[in-house]
């Protein structure tokens, strides 16, 4: 019974072909399509790691000259001042103001004014601030400002501006500009800890 339901002759053929073609089509896109994809995904993962090989040789090379330079750079910081000195708070100001007052003349720029600025902690710092009113020619200012800007221990800068004020020509600082500017350095937290009774 079965046999007389089947399609015999050309059309049988056919039927046949095309149910064959079918079947290779559901095992190519079963099986084989992902093995190609894999093989292709594979291929361009080795070809991203044989290029990045010479990349790795080169930095390879350099890693003894980075640890030489990390060695000198431990060795530099470990030497090198980084927070203001004072056993506290006020003291560490005012060795701040000192060093500020030794830079301003240096250059030969005045200091009109000086106010502290509220201390503030930060991780295992403090921050010691004071705001300065200055007076000088310009390029005496560039020079106090650089002289800041490369101070041990290191300072930060902020809130400057720098004005000109009209003054009669011939009186003393006709070219003299106004300037004013916050300083602040930083003091060990646990020295102010410590300090306190």
């Amino acid at each position: 019974m079965l046999s007389t339901s089947l399609p015999t002759g050309h059309r049988g053929r056919f039927l046949a072909l095309l149910l064959l073609l079918v079947v290779l089509g559901a095992v190519y896109l079963v099986v084989a399509a992902p093995l190609i994809d894999l093989y292709v995904g594979r291929a361009a993962q080795i070809e991203d790691k044989r290029m990045l090989v010479p990349r790795l040789k080169a930095a390879a090379a350099e890693l003894p000259e980075l640890r030489a330079q990390v060695a000198d750079l431990r060795a530099t910081a470990g030497t090198r001042k980084v927070t203001l000195e004072g056993s506290s708070d006020s003291i560490a100001s005012a060795n701040l103001q000192n060093h500020i007052a030794e830079f301003a003349t240096s250059v030969g720029v005045t200091i009109g004014s000086t106010e502290s600025l509220p201390v503030e902690t930060r991780g295992g710092y403090r921050r010691i601030g004071l705001r300065f009113t200055l007076n000088g020619p310009y390029e005496a200012l560039l020079k106090f400002i650089a002289k800041l800007e490369a101070a041990t221990p290191p300072l930060v800068l902020e809130n400057l501006h720098i004005h000109g004020v009209l003054r009669r020509p011939g009186t003393p600082q006709a070219g003299a500009l106004d300037a004013g500017l916050d300083v602040f350095g930083f003091r060990n937290n646990d020295n102010a800890v410590a300090a306190k009774p």
